[in-house]
């Protein structure tokens, strides 16, 4: 929620937000939630930081500057500004404590507690109150009396700490505990209503608080967001640190200060809330107190066989046992004989100022049963360790034995038979000729000793070996032992794979397990007449094929008898190997969805025209045409078949329409069957002829889209029919568009009946009649491209003029006049100089630059010479007959 945000819903509900104590108090009077009150002073208070110097607060790393200054603006924003800020604020210093916890994962123990507190726990401005709560200005109570008089009243504490009852009068009420002011307050209204007071009493009263009074509270010290806030009378040091976000971790949970008048009221030890639930003697907040969390006392880590692993706080004067006694306890393997501190020497001790660190080893044993007690200083890492997972007594069988594990070794187990029977003997698949008898050594190595097991089962000394403690027998399967023995089945199958073979297992086993082969559906797909198996020789190398009639396998008969053997493989064919599945013909022509379909059994001709959606209004409807490919001839030449299939008995006239399905009549299409890979061709009706169109738009009096009413018509009918063209319409630049190609044509002389440019219109045929440009186009190798206003009657040289000329690297010049007739301008000594159009494109072509080492030739040059010098001199010598 942004600052303005804020303002604009406190302003909807009538609070002025420029008074945060104010507002507050009128928002509780209004019923608005305590959470959405705090949302909406932080959202203010952010607001009124930013726009102010904040020399004091934390200087942010980069990445959380810029995390902080892209949040979206929610109603989390100060949640997870909070949160950054405190993140912020760790990760200015990192202590090897903290390097150490790390490394190791070690939380700080407690301060999660104050993360992401959720808006039902912050404390509240309405509710219950115990009877120890201190009346004060701000408050609200109610009073409640019935029985013989029956009336209720609000009353709010003014600042002078009194409220005022009618019929009763004024009564101080600030400073006074909830309980003691109930007797009180029934004292005073006793003096009107006696009942209150009569044995038996007559009149009931009682008085709660429903509204508390808000108080300013200053947070300060190791918190992420120092400063005021405005918090509940109800509430206590916990009730502020749990709505602020906690302490930072570098501040204390141990020490907590309530300063109230410049003194310290109280010292709130957070531990007493994580670690029993509750504090003794919680001090409730007034307005102006200050909480001061002061920086960590005695930081100590612990790790190992503790059931919470963490860093820890200690008071003054506290010691190992403390610490063990924060971290839960110590597990049930613990080692006890010794526990070791990893500890930073004292400044006054260092020798060397390089090395100040030292190792101590104590006893846990004397610390656990009170004999000795062992100080702890800050930055101390303490490690417990583990027992090792040795037994002394006991010796372990596992493998093919109906119960393995672990033994007692004693008076019933003594050797290798003993510990066998005690496993409730050996399995089917147990290995008798040999077991391993694993022993440890005292130096912790091992040697291997075997053991004839059915020997020593059977009691021969020799292999009935006696058992040491840690002993370990393994008694192995005879499946370890053989190599795995494996059968596989593919094709058309629905589970094809590899099957363990098992002994007596035959062909009809494995194509059972295959499935789908008892199903008479899936056997449709599936050749009956052969299936075959694979079979390895004996040289491991070669292989050779069985085949075997599947019909008689499936039977349990013949094939399906045959013993399989490792590797064994089966192959189950589709019914493609003996039946063409892809079978198709074709339909082409005057139908509407032509191409290729699947061919059925006793397909027809009229069958396959409804599947293509029927005939066309164009089809001729007497015949189709269908071509059959024949098999090559005796003389090896493939031969075509044609068939002319008639569509209706009754004539052309009375042709089906298949798109409707069969109408009942005799028709050689229906009986007509076709074939796989026929074509089936339905010719378009020669006396067929659909709406054709053309176009005509631009500066004609009705443009617009017009049919065709003759094969014949010409371009003069289409521009009458279009009311003829507009006094604004510039007929020596229309265009005629034929299949997206321009069609050069004078339609400024069809416009004037000429019947020579006149031209007979196509269907699809589109005519432009544009405005007259009042422009030419200059474009290329000139000195300045652009258009040039048209001047009627000026010629090609007069717009060249009007560019700046051409260039001297000028190859050609291109005019491409209103109709798009495009001409090349002959150039030389005696060049063209057409009349220009309006409307018309001048295009200068450059000539393309000399390749490097090019050569001129001379001869040519010389030729080029001559006949421009003898030009020039037929010119002169005609002049001069002129002149005389």
């Amino acid at each position: 929620m942004t600052a303005e945000q804020a303002r604009r819903q406190a302003e909807a509900l009538g609070i002025d937000l420029s008074n945060p104590v104010q507002a507050a108090q009128r928002a509780r009077e209004l019923g608005v939630p305590e959470s959405t009150i705090q949302r909406l002073l932080r959202a203010v208070q952010e607001q009124e930081a930013a726009d102010e110097p904040d020399t004091a607060n934390v200087v942010l790393p980069p990445i959380l500057a810029d995390t902080l200054a892209v949040l979206p603006d929610t109603s989390l924003q100060a949640e997870r500004r909070l949160a950054l800020a405190r993140a912020a604020a760790e990760a200015q210093i990192e202590t090897p404590l903290e390097e150490f916890a790390a490394a190791r994962q070690l939380p700080y123990f407690g301060y999660n507690v104050f993360q992401n507190v959720p808006d039902a726990f912050q404390p509240s401005a309405v509710g219950p109150v115990d009877d120890g709560y201190i009346v004060g200005p701000g408050d609200e109570l109610r009073l409640s009396v019935w029985g013989a008089a029956e009336f209720q009243y609000d009353l709010a504490v003014d600042r002078e700490g009194r409220v005022f009852v009618p019929n009763v009068g004024q009564i101080t009420v600030a400073g006074r505990r909830l309980e003691a002011l109930r007797n009180d307050v029934r004292l005073s209204l006793s003096r009107s209503y006696a009942g209150l007071t009569s044995n038996p009493p007559s009149v009931s009263m009682d008085l709660t608080l429903t509204r508390l009074r808000p108080v300013q509270v200053f947070v300060l010290g190791e918190v992420a967001r120092p400063g005021g806030y405005t918090v509940s009378s109800y509430s206590t040091a916990f009730n502020i640190l749990y709505s602020v976000g906690g302490p930072l971790t570098s501040g204390s949970l141990r020490s907590v200060q309530v300063i109230r008048g410049g003194r310290v009221v109280s010292t709130v030890d957070i531990y007493n809330y994580l670690l029993k639930g509750y504090d003794s003697n919680p001090v409730r907040l007034q307005s102006n107190d200050f909480v001061f969390i002061p920086p960590r006392q005695i930081t100590v880590a612990i790790e190992g066989a503790v059931y919470r692993p963490a860093i820890y706080e200690l008071a003054e004067g506290e010691g190992m046992a403390d610490l063990v006694r924060y971290a839960g306890g110590l597990l049930p393997d613990a080692y006890t004989k010794r526990f070791q501190i990893d500890r930073i020497i004292p400044f006054d001790r260092r020798i060397d100022p390089s090395i100040a660190r030292e190792v101590l080893d104590y006893s846990l044993e004397s610390v656990i049963s009170g004999a000795s007690e062992v100080p702890l200083r800050d930055g101390d890492k303490v490690t417990l360790s583990s027992i090792v997972d040795l037994v002394d007594n006991a010796v372990s069988v596992s493998g093919e034995v109906y119960q393995p594990g672990r033994y007692e070794i004693g008076d019933r187990i003594r050797t290798v038979r003993d510990l066998v029977r005690e496993a409730d003997g050996v399995t089917g698949m147990a290995h008798l000729e040999k077991a391993n008898l694993v022993r440890v050594r005292d130096d912790s190595t091992e040697v291997l000793i075997s053991v004839n097991l059915a020997r020593a089962i059977e009691g021969d000394p020799a292999h009935d070996v006696y058992l040491r403690a840690r002993d370990s027998l393994v008694v192995f399967s005879t499946k370890r032992l053989e190599a795995p023995r494996r059968v596989s089945i593919g094709g058309q199958i629905r589970a094809p794979g590899r099957y363990t073979l098992r002994d007596s297992m035959t062909v009809y086993d494995l194509l059972f397990a295959g499935g789908g082969l008892l199903d008479q559906e899936w056997l449709k797909d599936v050749y009956l007449e052969r299936a075959d198996l694979f079979r390895k020789l004996p040289d491991g190398k070669t292989e050779e094929i069985i085949p075997f009639n599947l019909t008689d396998a499936l039977r349990q008969q013949s094939g399906g008898r045959m013993l399989l053997q490792p590797e064994d493989s089966i192959q189950v064919y589709p019914l493609t190997v003996e039946v063409i599945e892809d079978r198709f013909v074709h339909v082409n022509g005057a139908v509407y969805k032509p191409g290729r379909y699947r061919f059925t059994d006793n397909m027809s001709v009229e069958d396959l025209i409804i599947q293509a959606g029927g005939l066309t209004e164009a089809a001729y409807r007497d015949f189709v045409e269908v071509a059959r490919a024949m098999r090559y001839t005796a003389s090896g030449e493939h031969e075509v078949v044609t068939h002319r299939v008639k569509l209706s008995g009754q004539g052309p006239e009375q042709g089906i329409d298949f798109r409707l399905g069969t109408n009942g009549t005799s028709s050689e299409a229906r009986g007509f069957k076709l074939e796989h890979r026929d074509r089936v061709f339905v010719r378009v009706d020669p006396n067929f002829r659909s709406l054709e169109t053309v176009s005509i738009t631009g500066e004609v009096r009705f443009p617009g889209t017009y049919a065709l009413v003759s094969e014949d018509e010409k371009l003069s009918s289409l521009i009458q029919r279009a009311g003829g063209i507009l006094p604004t319409g510039y007929a020596k630049g229309g265009r005629y568009y034929r299949d997206d190609e321009q069609l050069i044509t004078e339609v400024d002389e069809v416009v004037k009946g000429k019947e020579k440019a006149d031209v007979i219109l196509r269907p699809g045929d589109e005519v432009f009649i544009p405005p007259a440009p009042n422009a030419v186009s200059v474009v290329g190798n000139v000195v300045t491209e652009g258009l040039i206003k048209y001047e009627r009657g000026r010629r090609l040289s007069y717009y060249l003029d009007r560019a700046g000329g051409t260039k001297e690297d000028t190859e050609d010049i291109i005019l491409t006049q209103a109709s798009g007739a495009t001409f090349k301008v002959r150039r030389g000594l005696i060049p063209a100089n057409p009349v220009v159009d309006d409307g018309a494109i001048i295009r200068v072509t450059q000539k393309p630059p000399k390749e490097e080492g090019e050569r001129a030739d001379v001869g040519k040059v010389f030729t080029e010479s001559l006949a421009i010098l003898s030009s020039t001199l037929t010119v002169i010598v005609l002049a001069l007959r002129a002149f005389n």
